[in-house]
């Protein structure tokens, strides 16, 4: 009797133990994943938001095959008085990939389309915020045929009217 009622107990303090686990979980789970169900709900609406690039059509140089993927950052910022979703992302090759990093964390890695899942970024700016961007370019994705210029463009879709589209570019040219 006294060995069934321990069991008992043990089974109860199992329980409530797993219980409690699942439950922190869920809402870590929920804390996470807020930002990006805030830009979800808002992606059939349109914003007055808009997006501006604080630099663009930045010329890196020389790249430098032997020295291998470089990054090159951009800063850009939401200069409308409504918060802009950041939706997905592709970038113009498959030897460039970039992520957002902002206050909502750092976006999933974007990439060319056909070349993995779709990029959801799932960040939203609010006015006045600012996040950057930053496209890895690896100058041996092509093999040692692949030198010469380059330009290569990361485009954003937001739910702006007056900037749905937003493409950071860079270019440069790659030697061995």
């Amino acid at each position: 009797m006294h060995t069934s009622s321990l069991t008992s107990e043990t089974h109860w303090r199992s329980v409530t133990f797993a219980f409690i686990c699942i439950a922190a979980l869920a809402i870590l789970a929920g804390c996470s994943k807020s930002e990006a169900s805030q830009a979800a709900s808002m992606r059939n609406t349109g914003s007055n938001g808009y997006v501006t690039i604080l630099q663009n059509n930045v010329e890196v140089g020389t790249i430098e095959m032997r020295k291998g993927k470089m990054d090159v950052p951009f800063t850009f910022r939401n200069d409308g008085n409504e918060p802009v979703a950041l939706l997905e992302g592709m970038t113009s090759c498959m030897c460039t990939t970039a992520a957002v990093k902002g206050n909502a964390g750092t976006s999933q890695r974007i990439t060319m389309r056909g070349h993995g899942p779709t990029a959801r970024v799932n960040q939203v700016l609010e006015p006045g915020e600012e996040a950057e961007l930053i496209a890895t370019f690896d100058p041996n994705a092509h093999g040692p045929q692949g030198t010469g210029p380059i330009m290569r463009d990361v485009t954003l879709t937001t739910n702006a009217t007056r900037t749905p589209k937003v493409t950071f570019r860079f270019s440069g040219t790659v030697v061995p």
